[in-house]
């Protein structure tokens, strides 16, 4: 958060604090994400992640996948490096602070995916509703450029389908198409 001005009351009119907040980088951290980043990037990881709250964590050998699902654009050079480093410190899981550092340092050497993700996401939600419904997937998936089987977009569906509403979110979306194959 930035320091707080001197001067007391009536400084700073116009955006809220939590506007404010939500577009700054975080102050506290060394690199360049804001809280509302921080949020996206603790969803994604979570959805992901073993575990719930303090003990959500990820294996090693997950962090590329999680890396990229949260708009990284790490190398396989990179996520070896990394890998390599924790490994040399005794930990073979990664929880959420030690994964906000890691992606914060990937930010400020190489940014972030989000947008081009995000495109792509609203161009398959034909309906503009948040999520792309089976069968709009299906279609996709058996119509267009290299087609798969009916059965195995069902089954890809499936396995992207992390909530088993039978509907692929954005944060199911991302996982889908950063994982490795």
């Amino acid at each position: 958060m930035p320091a707080k001005k001197k001067g007391g009351k009536g400084k700073g009119k116009g955006k809220s604090k939590k506007a404010k907040k939500e577009n700054v980088p975080h102050a506290a951290s060394n690199f360049p994400l804001t809280d509302n980043e921080i949020a996206a990037i603790k969803k994604t990881f979570t959805t992901l992640a073993k575990g719930k709250g303090a003990v959500a964590h990820i294996k090693l050998d997950q962090l590329g996948y999680v890396m990229r699902a949260a708009g990284g654009v790490p190398s396989e050079e990179e996520i070896r490096t990394i890998t390599e480093d924790l490994t040399s410190n005794e930990k073979d899981l990664i929880y959420f602070a030690d994964f906000l550092e890691i992606i914060g340092e990937h930010r400020k050497k190489h940014g972030f995916l989000d947008q081009e993700l995000s495109d792509a996401f609203e161009a398959l939600d034909e309906d503009c509703n948040g999520y792309i419904e089976t069968k709009e997937l299906i279609r996709l998936l058996t119509g267009l450029g290299d087609t798969l089987s009916e059965k195995e977009a069902e089954e890809l569906i499936k396995e992207a389908d992390l909530n088993n509403d039978g509907k692929v979110d954005y944060i199911e979306f991302i996982a889908m198409t950063c994982k490795p194959r």
